[in-house]
């Protein structure tokens, strides 16, 4: 006969008391659910991704004056703004509650319940508000949301390409390539709409780290009259640089398919062409994001163009992540590192992220003598090379 109601609390008390449960960290039982954790990882970036394309927090943060709203509050919002593109306007209140709950367990958004709420349903009286997280994802006014990158690396393209990554250890091909038929930069060229996709996260977190390294480098920038950025999309980096230092004249380097959606901007030349074959001759040469979507033969032949393309005293800009050496204690940064360096085995072809050291390789192959590293927020340094 089944337990009464009442009693349910206690039954599964007795279940779960004593010592029967070993939760120490060497414990097999946090072993297991160390593994569950990861295997089911993959549901972060898509609730995520589901959350900036029914527009919460941007809702949260216009519709909400500063405070949580409720579930219902929230789904009126997207009702309202969908009413227009589709027929059917409905909004399953129960699925975006669970979606909101389960964001809220990892800090994404504040979970609150109100206090004299009559109604039980969790989706009238638990209200949602931002946090430090869910405000990286509102576009505002200053445009650099992380929402464009979001939506970059759980796109379906990129995802198709991860089911070869096994393939890449016993073939030695490139994953994207297994997957597309092409090369990342070709499907570019044949998809607009990936490619508009692509530009717009480069482009959003471009204007999140560049604002830093204009500040950063505000003296090193003073003494440079031209300056190109090697495969600089949209022109969004020397658009934040010329912001600070209008005396610069920019050139914006990249493929023709970039360059013919590169909107004008005052002060830079959108100019085509491809970075291995040839870079323009200026004071400074930046690449931001660039090293990391080659192998070493293809870096070591970019920073040679890049050294014979500057002056004696001209300098070399690059922005990257640097990975970490000391594996003792595997720090946050460090393992957001190895995250990335996966994800270039994946979206390049014979990209990789590096340490300060396999750096430093590359950079003497290219001929340079010296060079100096800048910490930047976001996990991004600049490092600043030089032929003296």
């Amino acid at each position: 006969m089944a337990a009464p109601m009442d009693s349910i609390d206690h039954v599964l008390a007795r279940a779960t008391s004593g010592q029967r449960i070993n939760t120490s960290p060497e414990s097999a039982a946090t072993q297991e659910l160390q593994l569950y954790e990861m295997i089911l990882s993959a549901v972060k970036p898509m609730a995520l991704k589901a959350a900036v394309l029914l527009n919460i927090p941007e809702i949260i943060a216009t519709r909400g004056n500063g405070g949580p709203l409720s579930v219902e509050q929230i789904a009126f919002h997207i009702a309202a703004a969908n009413s227009s593109s589709t027929s059917n306007s409905h909004v399953d209140v129960g699925y975006l509650y669970r979606i909101l709950r389960f964001l809220a367990s990892y800090g994404v958004f504040t979970a609150q319940e109100e206090p004299n709420q009559q109604d039980d349903a969790d989706t009238k009286k638990i209200k949602f508000g931002l946090t430090g997280i869910s405000k990286l994802l509102v576009q505002g006014e200053n445009q650099q949301s992380s929402g464009p990158l979001l939506l970059l690396i759980a796109d379906k393209v990129y995802l198709e390409a991860f089911q070869h990554l096994h393939e890449s250890v016993l073939e030695g091909c490139y994953t994207f390539d297994k997957a597309h038929g092409m090369s990342p930069w070709e499907y570019l060229g044949h998809n607009p709409q990936f490619n508009k996709i692509f530009n717009e996260a480069m482009a959003s977190n471009s204007r999140t780290v560049m604002a830093s390294v204009a500040k950063t480098y505000d003296d090193g920038f003073k003494s440079i009259k031209t300056l190109v950025d090697v495969g600089g999309g949209m022109g969004s980096a020397l658009s934040m640089i010329l912001k600070e230092h209008s005396h610069i004249r920019g050139i914006n380097l990249d493929l023709p398919h970039v360059i013919a959606t590169a909107p004008p901007i005052t002060g830079v030349e959108h100019m085509e062409g491809n970075m291995l074959d040839h870079i323009p001759s200026a004071d400074a040469i930046m690449m931001k994001w660039i090293i990391h979507d080659w192998g070493d033969e293809e870096c070591v032949k970019l920073l040679r163009r890049s050294y014979e393309a500057t002056p004696a005293n001209g300098k070399v800009l690059i922005v990257e992540a640097i990975v970490e050496k000391n594996k003792e204690g595997e720090s946050m940064s460090r393992r957001l590192g190895l995250l990335y360096d996966i994800s270039m085995m994946v979206y390049t072809t014979g990209g990789k992220e590096r340490t300060e050291e396999e750096f430093k390789r590359l950079f003497q192959r290219a001929g340079f003598n010296s060079y100096t590293i800048v910490k930047l927020p976001f996990f991004q340094s600049l490092l600043v090379l030089s032929k003296a």
